[in-house]
C-alpha cells in the first residue's frame, strides 16, 4: 500500500507545507487544518492513486465536516470519497449534497484523527453530532486515521498555555499534585 513513507522525506515535507498554505484547505484558526491538509496530500500524491481508488471504492460517501474551535469560529470542510477522492473548504453550501454531515469541535476532531478519542464515546457524550448514515459516519475513521503516526509531525503545533486551559478535570489535576 502506498503512503507518504514511499515519498522522499523532503518531497513529503514540501507537499504538507504546500497543503497547509493552501487557502482552499487550511484555516489558521483551526488545528483540524493539519488533519485535512494531510488527507489532501495523501489523496493527491501520484503514488497514492491506488490507495485513493481503494478508499473511494470502499467508502462511497461524501462527508461535510462543520468544525468549531474554542472561540466559536466554525469552518466547514468536505471530503469527497464518493467520486474524486478530494478535500476542500466551503463557506455556506458544500459543492455536492453530503451523505453525512458531522459537527464536531476542533479539539475533538484532532483527537479522533490521532486516535486518542473514540468516535462512539464522543457520540454517546453528545460531543459529536451526525446527520445522515451513521454507519458511513463511522467509516470516516478509515480516512482520518490512515496515516495517524504522521499527523503529529505534519505541522508545528501551536504553543498553548496549560494554565489558561480550563476544563472539567483541570481543578482535579491541580489538587492531585498537592
Amino acid at each position: 500500500m502506498s503512503s507518504l513513507r514511499d515519498l522522499g522525506p523532503q518531497l513529503e515535507a514540501t507537499l504538507i507545507k504546500a497543503a497547509l498554505a493552501d487557502p482552499l484547505i487550511s484555516s489558521p484558526t483551526h488545528d483540524a487544518s493539519r488533519v485535512f491538509a494531510l488527507i489532501s496530500v495523501l489523496l493527491a500524491t501520484p503514488s497514492a492513486r491506488s490507495t485513493r481508488k481503494r478508499l473511494v471504492k470502499e467508502m462511497k460517501c461524501y462527508y461535510a465536516f462543520h468544525v468549531t474551535n474554542k472561540d466559536g469560529v466554525e469552518v466547514n470542510w468536505f471530503v469527497d470519497m464518493k467520486k474524486l477522492g478530494r478535500v476542500g473548504k466551503f463557506v455556506d453550501k458544500a459543492p455536492s449534497k453530503p451523505d453525512v454531515s458531522i459537527w464536531v469541535s476542533d479539539r475533538d476532531l484532532v483527537g479522533l484523527a490521532t486516535g486518542t478519542l473514540n468516535p462512539q464515546k464522543l457520540f454517546a457524550a453528545k460531543r459529536i453530532r451526525v446527520r445522515g448514515n451513521i454507519d458511513k459516519a463511522l467509516n470516516v475513521e478509515k480516512i482520518l486515521s490512515h496515516e495517524r503516526e504522521r499527523l503529529d509531525s505534519a505541522a508545528p503545533k501551536p504553543a498553548r498555555d496549560p494554565a489558561q486551559e480550563k476544563g472539567r478535570w483541570a481543578s482535579i489535576a491541580v489538587k492531585s499534585k498537592l
